[in-house]
């Protein structure tokens, strides 16, 4: 009966264009891999959005996620998209950027555990595809650093991280470089049955506008700071994990804004941000 209502409560969000956003920059990689019992997990999973408004992107996302165990206490997180967007200007697909973090608890007592992270988003993905501005490239074009710390106490988690957003982007027509990220999360998690079910709050803040090439003099090095791409952002995020059988469950994710950020010239706006994926645990 719960599996039930948890798949239609799931099937009713995806009717709804609200609007949303989780940066896909990277932030939403800090403290969102729970330890289990199991030494490693892989996961594939399916990713839509849309950023809404009159010129609407729409978004979809296939992803391959792996966590391993290297030494007691550290963990290894990798995850690969493969990005489709379609618009008014036209279609772009492609690999995305891989996302590779070590997690390394640094204590651990009755009351909680408390985790460092360090890694990085690796520009594997094209910024290019169909001579299309940034926001409809699978790839954001930088290689950024991710930095954050974790602490879980059941049945709360909390994190913060910083993105250092290496450089700008080659794509030809935006030449995008983005302001840093400071970010924190706060989430809940409880059970119904065997039916996990959770609730976050996610703070994104850019630290410094962003900048694009100058329109009026293409081909020149000449930049311009785009208004207000500092906004702050914050987002609710729901998820839901419905095991299958002893390796395999079923992960559901639901995202949207308290408050929406406007300028979406790096494609990571969202309306409504929704994710279905399988995992298996050995």
């Amino acid at each position: 009966m719960i599996r039930s209502l948890l798949a239609g409560l799931f099937l009713l969000l995806l009717t709804h264009q609200l609007s949303a956003q989780c940066s896909d920059a990277g932030a939403c990689s800090i403290g969102g891999h729970v330890a289990d019992e199991n030494q490693h997990s892989i996961s594939l999973g399916y990713g839509y959005g849309s950023s809404g408004g009159d010129e609407a992107l729409t978004f979809h996302s296939v992803q391959i996620d792996g966590r391993f165990q290297v030494l007691d206490g550290s963990n290894v997180f990798l995850s690969l998209p493969y990005n489709s967007v379609d618009g008014p200007l036209g279609s772009a697909s492609g690999i995305g950027d891989l996302t590779i973090l070590l997690m390394q608890e640094v204590w651990t007592g009755d009351e909680g555990m408390l985790s460092l992270q360090a890694g990085g988003k690796i520009a594997t993905g094209t910024v290019n595809e169909g001579g299309l501005p940034q926001a409809y490239q699978s790839g954001l074009g930088t290689n950024d650093i991710l930095l954050g710390v974790s602490y879980e106490t059941a049945p709360w988690n909390f994190a913060a991280g910083y993105l250092l957003s290496n450089g700008r982007s080659d794509n030809d027509i935006d030449r995008l470089e983005r302001g840093d990220d400071l970010f924190a999360r706060a989430g809940y998690r409880t059970s119904f049955d065997d039916i996990g079910a959770g609730l976050e709050i996610l703070v994104i803040k850019r630290l410094s506008e962003s900048t694009v090439q100058d329109p009026g003099r293409p081909g020149e090095d000449r930049f311009i700071t785009l208004p207000d791409s500092d906004q702050l952002q914050v987002n609710i995020v729901a998820t839901s994990s419905i095991p299958m059988s002893d390796d395999l469950t079923l992960n559901l994710l639901a995202g949207m804004p308290l408050l929406a950020r406007d300028v979406n010239v790096d494609g990571l706006k969202r309306a409504l941000t929704l994710s279905a994926g399988m995992a298996f645990s050995f």
